[in-house]
């Protein structure tokens, strides 16, 4: 089943883009044309996707496919909601890059990678926006960073002011980190500041931040390390780890007492392994045991982290990867990261101007507080955001935001604006793309096969059960070899069954329709053909 909906999908594809073209006419069916090219460009010697190498199995498959696409729109099968639903979904997936600016996530691409190959580290103050003051907190910080360019001690300053929780265990140092590991803003202040220097103010979700740099490096690798671990610090945990210490020096294998103690599960039955690791992706007690081992196989003595008692094995080291080979990964957690953002806006802001989207915002002032959600949707008519041809009134945002409550509703609109003007782009693609058009007919005619075939022969044997055993019963000489009760040779009956009735069915099909050849056009064609 799946090869035949492949060679629909293929077939599609292919006829999609010379079906408008002025051509020969190779048959007609209900004068509906078919043409000569369309046969050249599936079925020539060098593409031969579909169909056997017979001229006239060729000509008859590409018969029987315009049938089944004819009957298909006669039944509806094309108006079907889980089919729309279906397609509806597959556009949108389809459509996904042209939300995305090329141009803005290659630069960021560029820029994670390079700060992946470099580590940071670096010390922070974190003052918090509470309820949206921010003019407290700025004032706070500001006032911070005018004793530290006065010389004040960062790491006093930090136990001092820093609302950071973590600051009473590590004054504020937060080791060796590197992208991906902070939010967008913070990683930024802390790549540009230069080594020894304390950052601008810089704000996140979080709030307000001050950065010391302590160092900066180049990674070499990923470390290689594989552990045993118990958890929990409790004493009978730390006899635990030195019986299981004092096993290995008497020369029992690592890989089997991580597999028979370690309540790593995760690493466990695979010798304790980790997943290479940099600097900053560990706990720091974890990592300065395991980046002080150098020798192969060499394991560390029991040691503490907040999470239990380890012994850690080095393995190796492992090279950074290349470019291309970091490439997809990185583009993965960077459209799902806060900058993912910037390549959306520039590809918005693109879209914007193309569509000639107008956002009406003496409209959307209505919606700044909760008195919106007592107002009803008829009195709600103004336009909201208007396209080249198609315009979102007051009431559709009404609508979208009656279960979501806020004291400022308007909140909630920037979301809806893109959602609208991915909706409105998606339904127009596929006018404005002809590659994007070609994808989504070629789908659209795969579906609506797939649902006409399921119908007439594939859950056929499903629903006449009875008439399956019948036609074993007729034919019960040719599954002699293969068994002796039919639920043995059930499904090579069910399949010939579905053969049978195709045939009965497709037979049908040309029995009801006028099919009308161009006798010229398949002679010259068929004696090309045969010449490849």
């Amino acid at each position: 089943m799946k090869k035949y909906i492949l060679g629909i999908l293929i077939l599609g594809s292919q006829l999609v883009t010379i079906a408008q073209k002025k051509e020969k006419t190779l048959f007609k069916i209900d004068k509906v044309p078919t043409y000569v090219s369309e046969f050249e460009k599936l079925f020539s010697r060098n593409n031969a996707t579909i169909g056997a190498s017979d001229f006239e199995q060729n000509l008859q498959l590409m018969v029987d496919y315009k049938l089944k696409l004819r009957q298909a729109k006669l039944e509806g099968i094309d108006t079907l909601t889980s089919l729309q639903k279906e397609l509806k979904k597959y556009k949108a997936d389809l459509a996904s890059p042209f939300f995305t600016d090329d141009e803005t996530l290659k630069d960021l691409l560029n820029e994670a990678y390079s700060r992946s190959l470099h580590q940071v580290k670096a010390s922070h103050i974190l003052i918090m926006t509470k309820d949206n003051d921010t003019i407290e907190a700025f004032n706070k910080i500001n006032k911070i960073k005018k004793e530290l360019d006065k010389g004040a001690d960062f790491e006093k300053l930090a136990v001092q002011y820093s609302e950071d929780k973590s600051v009473e265990k590590n004054k504020g140092d937060l080791g060796y980190f590197s992208v991906f590991r902070m939010v967008y803003p913070f990683e930024n202040a802390a790549y540009s500041t230069p080594v020894g220097q304390v950052s601008k103010i810089i704000k996140t979700r979080f709030g307000y931040h001050l950065l010391k740099i302590y160092d900066k490096s180049k990674i070499d690798g990923k470390l290689k390390v594989a552990h045993v671990m118990v958890a929990g610090l409790e004493e009978d945990k730390k006899q635990k780890i030195d019986s299981i210490y004092k096993q290995l020096k008497a020369g029992e294998k690592f890989e089997i007492l991580t597999k028979k103690y370690s309540d790593d599960k995760r690493s466990a039955n695979n010798g304790g392994e980790l997943k290479p690791f940099t600097k900053g992706s560990l706990p720091p007690s974890f990592e300065e045991v395991a980046f002080s081992l150098t020798i192969p196989n060499s394991y560390s003595e029991p040691f503490a982290t907040p999470y239990g008692w380890h012994i850690v094995k080095y393995i190796g080291n492992e090279p950074m990867p290349s470019f291309e080979e970091a490439k997809e990964g990185l583009k993965k957690k960077i459209l799902n990261d806060d900058r993912g953002t910037k390549p959306k806006e520039v590809a918005f802001n693109k879209l914007k101007e193309k569509h000639h989207i107008t956002i009406d915002k003496q409209a959307l002032k209505v919606f700044e507080n909760d008195k919106v959600y007592q107002i009803s949707a008829d009195s709600l008519q103004k336009v909201l955001i208007r396209f080249k041809d198609e315009e979102i009134k007051q009431s559709d945002f009404a609508n979208y935001i009656k279960s979501r409550r806020a004291s400022n509703p308007s909140v909630y609109f920037d979301k809806f604006k893109t959602e609208k003007t991915k909706e409105y782009v998606v339904d127009h693609l596929e006018e404005e793309n002809d590659k994007f058009k070609e994808t989504i007919s070629t789908y659209r005619n795969g579906l609506v096969i797939f649902e006409l075939m399921k119908t007439h022969v594939w859950d056929v044997p499903v629903k006449q059960p009875e008439k399956v055993e019948d036609f074993y019963q007729e034919n019960f000489e040719n599954y002699k070899e293969k068994g002796d009760k039919f639920e043995e040779v059930k499904g090579y009956v069910e399949s010939d069954y579905q053969d049978k009735i195709q045939k009965e069915w497709l037979a049908e099909l040309r029995a009801n329709s006028k099919i009308k050849f161009s006798r010229r056009q398949v002679k010259k064609l068929k004696k090309a053909y045969q010449n490849e």
